[in-house]
Parts: C-alpha cells; structure tokens; sequence
C-alpha cells in the first residue's frame, strides 16, 4: 500500500484517533484512499469498584499533549462532556455503515457527535437516532437498516452478519501487530506506525502535499431517502417487536442532535 492508499485503526473516544481522522479527511480530499477501520480500544470490562471520572481525567489532562501536535493553522474543535463513553455501540454502527457505503459520512458524525456535542456514543439507542438518516442513505440490502436505518440492536451489536465479521476482523488486524494504542496506520512494506508517530506522519503527509491544515472537508448533504412505510405484521414477528416499539418512540425520545461544526 503506497501512500495513495492507507489504513487507519481508530477509536472515538480517542483524541488522537480524532486528530487523525481529520487529518485523513483532508489526505481523502486529495485522492488518498483511507480505509478506516474502527476498534474498540478500551472495551468496556466489569470493575465493580472502579472510579468512572478517572478515565475522563486521564483524558483532560491528555488534550494539552494533543493540541501541542497540531499544525500551525490547524485546528481541533472540541467541548469535553465530563465523560468518556465506551464505544461499542459507536463501533457497531461504523461497520454496518462501512458495509453500506457510507462509512465516511458516519464516521464524520461519530467524531463530532462526541467531541463537539458530548453525544453519548454508548448508548445503544442514540446511536441508531443519530446514524437513522445515514444508514438509510447506503446500499445495505438488509430490511433493518435500508428501510429504517437501524444501525445497532438495542444492545449496541451490529444488525448484520457482515458487520459483526468486520468487527472481529478489524479487532484481529489490530491485536496481531501486538497493539492496544490507536491510533494505527498501516502502508504496504512499512512497518505500522502507532499514536502519536501516526498522527505526526499524517501531519508530514499533508504538508508534503501542500495541504492547508486549516481547511477539513466536510461530507456533502445526505440524499433524501425515500419514505417509509409502516411494516408489515410479518415482518415484525419475524424481527422482534422491539423494532417497532423503538421506531414509534425513537425519534420522540431522542432527538437528532444538529452536528453543525464549531469552532472552541
């Protein structure tokens, strides 16, 4: 894989992670291909006593080592949310969203959702509102997702066997290098380049390429998608009769947010 082509490990709740995507939006935005593939880095593991605020403070106090890699002109809008979500649910809905398509847009949506709004990407249930319009956007042949842009079940699992099999396989392709770092970025015959060595050579690429750091593309509005029809009896027999219970109350309950990007 040569520098037309790269492929990144990332994770959401990592702000290296999220430097990285930006940095790989503009690289695309050049004709780079980026294959972003999305694990799980700290997978959420039952600690009783556990203190939750010290993965956030652990967090706080690595933003200022993050804002110190930028480039001049470079920016990395962000509003920490006093939390720091484990991101199963996130990582699910990427990879039904990378098998419809539309793993770009989504992607830009997890990013932001978490780092500009403090949007709770491991919750199940906001996960799919915020993903529903996407999804629906993609290619999926699956009735969940084409027809009402269920992205994730109401555990956070994806809905499709194509997605749960990218999910493993992304986990797998991380572990065999022996990492538990994101991000990670792979070229063909180059050894994998780890954290902060990935960001810095993402970084270099841009100037390399006279790219203005300041300038980070956005994805183009979503296509309408087509209206939906109720289901049929049918079919929820067979799905479960939670799907409709959630549609009826889903976008009610949890809103979709607006992800207009801001400047701190």
């Amino acid at each position: 894989m040569s520098t037309d082509r790269i492929v990144v490990y990332g994770d959401f709740n990592c702000p290296w992670s999220y430097l990285a995507s930006r940095r790989a939006a503009q690289l695309a935005s050049d004709g780079v291909e980026v294959d972003w593939r999305a694990v799980e880095h700290e997978p959420w593991r039952p600690q009783p006593f556990s203190d939750t605020s010290t993965r956030f403070h652990r967090l706080r106090d690595e933003m200022p080592h993050v804002l110190e890699a930028l480039l001049p002109g470079e920016e990395l809008p962000y509003a920490l949310a006093g939390f720091v979500p484990f991101t199963h649910a996130a990582v699910s809905g990427y990879a039904e969203a990378y098998g419809a398509g539309v793993g770009d847009r989504v992607r830009h949506l997890l990013f932001e959702a978490l780092w500009l709004h403090g949007i709770d990407l491991g919750d199940a249930q906001v996960v799919r509102t915020l993903l529903t319009d996407a999804i629906r956007s993609g290619r999926s042949d699956s009735e969940p997702l084409h027809d009402w842009g269920y992205a994730v079940d109401v555990f956070g699992g994806p809905i499709t066997t194509t997605a749960w099999r990218l999910r493993e396989q992304w986990v797998s392709e991380w572990q065999a290098g022996g990492q538990d770092m994101v991000p990670v970025l792979v070229r063909d015959g180059e050894a994998p380049l780890v954290g902060l060595d990935a960001v810095r050579w993402l970084g270099a690429e841009l100037h390399r390429r006279g790219i203005d750091p300041h300038r980070v593309p956005v994805p183009e509005p979503l296509p309408m998608p087509q209206q939906r029809e109720e289901p049929s009896l049918s079919w929820v027999a067979e799905n479960g009769n939670h799907w409709q219970r959630d549609h009826q109350r889903l976008h009610r309950a949890f809103p979709v947010p607006s992800l207009v990007g801001h400047q701190s």
